[in-house]
């Protein structure tokens, strides 16, 4: 019979542990096989809730009783430091309501299908620099090909002038610092100052936009509005930040991860798109999103209370075998989009439409030119609730 120390717990479920940091697959299965709703022993939360199993995750993913704002259960949004940055109020992926409706009905029209398709063009262009620029016969596939590539997509769909694409790489980089589990004051220092000039640099991009229109989501977000109103020029700006932070490590990670799976697994540029959609199952960049429980609720006969933090597990949930059959292999034809890496509800991934027109330009670029390309040596990265590479090396 199950014991407690059976069940996989604290670090066990963070990269910090390295046997995860090397494949939480295997800890997945054994969290959905013993105890799929687990109430958390040690957590960074005084009461959470790790679910790992499809059908929950993808049921309370919709549910309103959880929030993605924790001030709402009385928590601080960032509690790791007091900035300019932790302290500003949340963007739209961090509210819910009202407030998240006004503006993602504002902005959803410059993130649909057919919005983002029209930019194809530049991202294939941007995909062949990047590959014209890289060192063969070796080389690393993340610091030379799958970071700059959606940092130079991120800028140009912005509006970015080409000329200053060099200094947005710098801020940005500076940025993403804020992803790592506990930033030093140096790094809280820098990510502050490249905040601030890149905050007062999409002003000045505003500006530019309202006298002289172009093709750019800058544009498209000084023009949106609906019959109660428009956004203001600062949340412009966070929706340009919110793209930057949430659409680029991201999809850093998704190229490389679907690289990797494609050396692997045989699969050239023909199948591009169906590997991107398959990695975005079995290995996607997305471990985990966290929700914060508003009011009491009862999950397979627990009872969650209010105050709580729920752990979403997308990724072990993309494994459950209750719902895709061989769950850990790799079947590029399976078909569908099922799996729970965009999300679900309204917080569905705004920008998935151009993750997934990067990443599958991106493959599909890198293995027409290099089809023969075999991986020489690989190192994880280690951030909480997301998968990626630090270094690919590969050979050509």
């Amino acid at each position: 019979m199950a014991t407690s120390r059976d069940i996989p717990d604290g670090v066990q479920l963070t990269p910090f542990d390295d046997d995860f940091y090397a494949d939480p697959y295997p800890v997945y299965r054994r969290l959905r096989t013993l105890e799929p709703v687990h109430r958390d022993e040690v957590s960074f939360y005084p009461r959470s809730w790790t679910i790992s199993d499809y059908n929950t995750v993808s049921r309370l993913l919709k549910d309103p009783r959880l929030s993605v704002d924790p001030r709402r259960i009385g928590l601080r949004r960032d509690p790791r430091a007091d900035n300019p940055v932790t302290l500003r109020k949340p963007d739209m992926m961090n509210l819910d309501g009202a407030e998240h409706q006004r503006l993602r009905s504002l902005v959803h029209k410059a993130f649909t299908p057919s919005s983002v398709d029209q930019f194809a063009p530049v991202i294939s262009s941007i995909a062949q620099t990047c590959i014209s620029a890289l060192q063969v016969p070796e080389f690393d596939v993340v610091s030379g090909y799958s970071k700059p590539l959606p940092t130079m997509v991120i800028a140009s769909y912005i509006g970015v002038d080409p000329a200053d694409h060099a200094q947005f790489k710098h801020w940005t980089d500076e940025l993403l610092m804020q992803g790592y589990p506990a930033p030093t004051g140096d790094q809280w220092d820098r990510i502050v100052a490249a905040d601030a000039a890149l905050r007062t640099y999409v002003a000045d991009v505003i500006r530019q936009r309202k006298a002289t229109p172009q093709n750019d989501l800058v544009t498209r977000l000084t023009r949106a509005h609906t019959e109660v109103g428009r956004l203001t020029d600062d949340e412009v700006i966070d929706m340009c930040f919110l793209l930057i932070g949430a659409g680029n490590f991201t999809t850093t990670d998704l190229i490389s991860n679907c690289i990797h799976l494609g050396i692997r697994e045989g699969v050239g540029a023909d199948r591009a798109e169906e590997l991107v959609e398959e990695c975005l199952r079995l290995d996607p960049p997305v471990l985990a999103v966290r929700r914060f429980v508003t009011e009491d609720l009862e999950v397979n006969g627990r009872t969650i209370t209010r105050g709580s933090a729920v752990n979403l597990l997308v990724a072990s949930a993309n494994h459950d075998a209750a719902e895709f059959n061989n769950a850990d292999n790799f079947e590029p034809a399976r078909g569908g989009s099922r799996h729970l890496s965009f999300g679900r509800g309204i917080h569905h991934c705004l920008g998935a439409p151009l993750a997934r027109l990067e990443s599958v330009i991106a493959v599909r670029a890198f293995f027409s030119r290099f089809p023969e390309a075999r991986v020489l040596s690989a190192r994880r990265n280690k951030r909480m609730d997301f998968r990626g590479f630090s270094e690919l090396l590969v050979a050509v």
